[in-house]
């Protein structure tokens, strides 16, 4: 082998090596954002469990909205043959307060419902999009080229993962838009 052909083995060497370092980064990326996904996971499932105990909250609101429109009207009832009208003007006050009260809270909780599933919606949307587009640039990346047993593993791993969420039912998607919309837990002591 002479010199010329020694320097043309040398540069596609080289080329090649430069070509393995760029696509091992291109897996690294691929990795990070498989990893972006599942923590996006994690994220849903603690903002379920805070829809979970707000949903708990206003039942309770409303339990005890019940339970004071109930008592008010036997008190009512019941002040309307001992007391003076002043009185019986009073129980209905409070009543009229109490229904109101539970109204504006099931119109709350109404209203915060659509915009969480809005969101969740819309956010579930983007991060597919998202996982779409970095499987299609990793598919044009890699078209041609040999893929290592590991580098096999974590396009599977990335096609699973998005499989999984195209697959996922609108309830689902609702409840990993309503985890993603979650405050973070140190909102939640203040």
């Amino acid at each position: 082998m002479n010199q010329a052909e020694l320097d043309l083995f040398n540069d596609k060497l080289d080329a090649h090596a430069k070509e393995v370092e760029r696509f091992h980064g291109e897996v690294a990326n691929v990795t990070r954002q498989i990893a972006n996904c599942d923590k996006l996971v994690r994220l849903a499932n603690a903002g379920l469990s805070q829809i979970d105990g707000k949903i708990a909250e206003a039942v309770r609101i409303s339990s005890a909205a019940q339970h004071v429109a109930n008592e008010a009207g036997a008190q009512a009832s019941a002040a309307a043959t001992a007391a003076t009208q002043a009185a019986v003007t009073g129980m209905l006050s409070q009543l009229q307060q109490a229904t109101e009260a539970a109204r504006k809270t099931s119109l709350s909780l109404n209203i915060l419902q659509f915009k969480t599933g809005g969101w969740i919606a819309v956010y579930t949307v983007l991060v597919l999009l998202c996982c779409l587009a970095t499987g299609v640039l990793t598919s044009w990346a890699l078209s041609g080229k040999a893929l290592t047993p590991e580098q096999a593993h974590y396009v599977e791993l990335g096609k699973a993962h998005e499989a999984l969420l195209a697959n996922a039912s609108d309830k689902e998607l609702k409840q990993i838009t309503a985890i993603r919309n979650r405050p973070p837990k140190k909102d939640q002591d203040k």
